[in-house]
C-alpha cells in the first residue's frame, strides 16, 4: 500500500536516541548579519592548535570543551586582571589594572555587549581579585588598598573592611591590614565569611554581617621582614585554607588554632603563586608559578603529586565543572604580549597537556573563569578585552542571549501637527485670588524661604550633626575646671610680687592720706616670767 507524499513526510524513518548536530544548532548563531560600525563585539570561530604532545589525540569534542565560538566584551582600557561569575551565570564582574570594575548582565544585553554599570572602589587603586559568594548575592573585591569592599550583585556597596594601624609592630594587635591586598576567597559553607591576604604577612578572616575581623593568621617565613601573601583558597568543605607566600605554601585550619600551619613546604615556587582546590576534592589543590603547575596533597606537602612545565603566563588557572580538566592561561612572560591568546588544557589528575586552544585574539590571558551552570569560559586579556567562549550544543544562556538581540532604536517624532492646549487659553484660565496671609504662612513654614536656622539636635546626632549631649560631653572633656584642685595659698602668693611692685586696688587710694603704719616690736620677756 503506497503512501502519498503529503502523508509520508509525517512518518519517522528511524528510531532511537539521536545525537545533536552542532552545525544545525549553531545555524541561528552563525546567520550573517550587518553589524553597525560602532558595535564592539565580534563573533568568530575559535581555532584549536595541534596537541603539544603528539601521543594525545583527543579532540575538543571529546573533551567537551565549550570553545567552538566566542564573543568579545570590549569596555576596559587596561588589562583585565580579575574575573568572577555568579552562580547562575547571568552576571560577570571584571576588574582591570586600574580602579574601574565593570558589571555585565547577559539577560539585558544586546549584540553590542555593553556593561550595565561601572564602579570604582578606591580611586587610583588596581583591582587584584574579585570573588562571588556561593549564593551569588554579593561579591568582594580586593584592590591595592588595605581595605576590601563588599558589593551586592547590582553594584551597591554593602560593607567595607577596616584598615589597621601601620605603627603597630605586632600584626595580631591591629584590626585590619596595613598594606595592599593581594588575594581574597569566600568560605564555601558560609556566605558571611571570607578571607583576605595582603603584603603585611597576614591572613585575616572577616564576618560580612558585622564587617569585623574574626581571626588573624601571621605567616612566618625564613625571609626577614614582612612578606606578601599572594594567594589563598578554601577547601571544598571550608575546613582548611591554603596560602602561598614567598614561594612557599602553608595549610591552615580555617577555625584555628593559628599558631603554626598544619603542613608547610618551602621553595614550592620561585615567584608569585596562585592556588585553586580541585572541585569535589578535599585534599588535592593546584599551584602555579615560575612557568610550571604543580599538584599537591594537603596530607603530605613534602613533594608534589604531579608537575607540568613550560606554561609561561600570569598565574591564571580554572577547573572544569567536574574537576577533570584544568585550564591554564598562557602569556609571553615579557612586556610584549603574544600575537595570539592561548589556553592550555591539562588533565587535573596527572597534569598531562591535552592541547592548546587559540582564542583568535592578540594578547596574554591574565584571568580565566569557567561557569558550571551555563558551561561557558571567560578569559581576561592583556588588551582589555574579555573573550567568552561557548558551544551552542553544550552551553546555555549567558553570552548566547545577546548575540541575536538587536539594540532598541528610537525614532524622533517629527510631526508638525497642531498642538491643542485648551487650559492655557485665556478663556479657560481661572484667576483665583491668593490670600496674602496664607502665602505668608506657607513661606514661614518653608525653612529655606524663611531662612530658619537649624535647631540643635537633641539626643543622638544624625545627618552628620553632633547632638547636644555629645557636644557638652566633648566640651567638658576639652575645657576642664581645675580650680578645686589648686591650693588657695599658692594661688594668692602667685600674685604677691605683682601686688607689691604694681599695686592697683586699695593701697593706691590711701597712699597720700594714710599714715605710716607702726607695728609693735617684740620685747624680750624677763627670765623669771618665762619660767612661770
Amino acid at each position: 500500500m503506497g503512501l502519498g507524499n503529503d502523508l509520508s513526510k509525517f512518518i519517522p524513518k528511524d528510531f532511537g536516541k539521536k545525537k545533536k548536530s552542532i552545525a544545525k544548532q549553531s545555524s541561528a548563531v552563525e546567520t550573517p548579519r550587518t553589524e553597525p560600525s560602532s558595535a564592539q563585539t565580534e563573533l568568530t570561530k575559535t581555532n584549536v592548535t595541534e596537541p603539544h604532545d603528539e601521543r594525545k589525540q583527543s579532540t575538543v569534542a571529546e573533551l567537551d570543551l565549550p570553545t567552538s565560538q566566542h564573543v568579545l566584551l570590549k569596555r576596559h582600557t587596561k588589562a583585565v586582571s580579575a574575573l568572577a561569575w555568579d552562580a547562575p551565570g547571568d552576571s560577570i564582574v571584571s576588574g582591570e589594572h586600574g580602579p574601574s570594575i565593570n558589571l555585565w548582565d547577559f539577560p539585558t544585553m544586546d549584540h553590542t555587549f555593553q556593561p550595565f554599570g561601572t564602579i570604582v572602589p578606591y580611586e587610583g587603586q588596581q583591582t587584584r581579585a574579585i570573588k562571588y559568594n556561593a549564593s551569588g548575592t554579593h561579591f568582594i573585591c580586593a584592590t591595592s588598598a588595605p581595605r576590601a569592599k563588599l558589593y551586592t550583585r547590582m553594584g551597591r556597596a554593602a560593607g567595607e573592611c577596616k584598615s589597621g594601624d601601620m605603627y603597630v609592630m605586632d600584626m595580631r594587635r591591629t584590626n585590619g591590614h596595613v598594606s595592599g591586598l593581594m588575594c581574597v576567597d569566600w568560605d564555601p559553607q558560609r556566605d558571611s565569611r571570607f578571607v583576605t591576604g595582603a603584603g603585611d604577612s597576614t591572613l585575616r578572616f572577616w564576618d560580612t554581617e558585622r564587617m569585623v575581623q574574626e581571626q588573624v593568621v601571621v605567616v612566618k617565613t625564613k625571609q626577614r621582614g614582612k612578606v606578601a601573601v599572594t594567594a589563598c583558597a578554601f577547601s571544598a568543605s571550608g575546613s582548611m585554607v591554603v596560602s602561598a607566600q614567598c614561594g612557599g605554601i602553608s595549610v591552615w585550619p580555617s577555625k584555628g588554632p593559628f599558631v603554626r600551619p598544619v603542613q608547610h613546604v618551602d621553595n614550592a615556587h620561585s615567584s608569585d603563586t596562585s592556588l585553586a582546590f580541585v572541585p569535589a576534592s578535599e585534599h588535592l589543590f593546584v599551584s602555579r608559578g615560575d612557568a610550571c603547575v604543580k599538584l599537591w596533597d594537603v596530607r603530605n606537602l613534602k613533594t608534589e603529586v604531579a608537575m607540568a612545565e613550560g606554561l609561561v603566563g600570569n598565574e591564571s588557572i580554572a577547573f572544569s565543572p567536574d574537576g577533570t580538566l584544568l585550564l591554564v592561561g598562557l602569556g609571553s612572560g615579557s612586556a610584549t604580549p603574544n600575537s595570539e591568546a592561548m589556553v592550555a588544557v591539562l588533565d587535573s589528575s596527572t597534569l598531562n597537556e591535552h592541547r592548546r586552544i587559540s582564542l583568535g585574539e592578540p594578547g596574554d590571558v591574565l584571568s580565566i573563569a569557567w561557569n558550571s551552570t551555563i558551561n561557558q569560559i571567560a578569559c581576561g586579556l592583556s588588551t582589555g578585552s574579555i573573550a567568552i567562549t561557548y558551544d551552542p550544543a553544550l552551553s546555555t544562556r549567558g553570552a548566547m542571549l545577546g548575540i541575536t538581540k538587536r539594540s532598541r532604536t528610537y525614532v524622533a517624532n517629527t510631526s508638525t501637527g497642531p498642538i491643542i492646549t485648551p487650559h492655557s487659553l485665556p478663556l479657560f484660565r481661572e484667576d483665583r485670588p491668593v490670600s496674602t496671609k496664607r502665602r505668608h504662612d506657607k513661606d514661614r513654614a518653608d525653612p529655606i524661604r524663611s531662612n530658619k536656622p537649624s535647631m540643635p539636635v537633641r539626643g543622638h546626632g544624625k545627618g552628620g550633626v553632633v547632638g547636644v549631649n555629645e557636644t557638652q560631653h566633648i566640651m567638658k572633656s576639652i575645657m576642664k575646671d581645675t580650680m578645686r584642685d589648686e591650693d588657695p595659698r599658692e594661688a594668692l602668693l602667685r600674685y604677691a610680687q605683682v601686688a607689691e611692685s604694681d599695686p592697683k586696688f586699695i593701697t593706691p587710694l590711701y597712699k597720700e592720706t594714710q599714715g605710716k603704719p607702726v607695728f609693735s616690736e617684740e620685747v624680750e620677756e624677763p627670765e623669771m616670767k618665762r619660767r612661770k
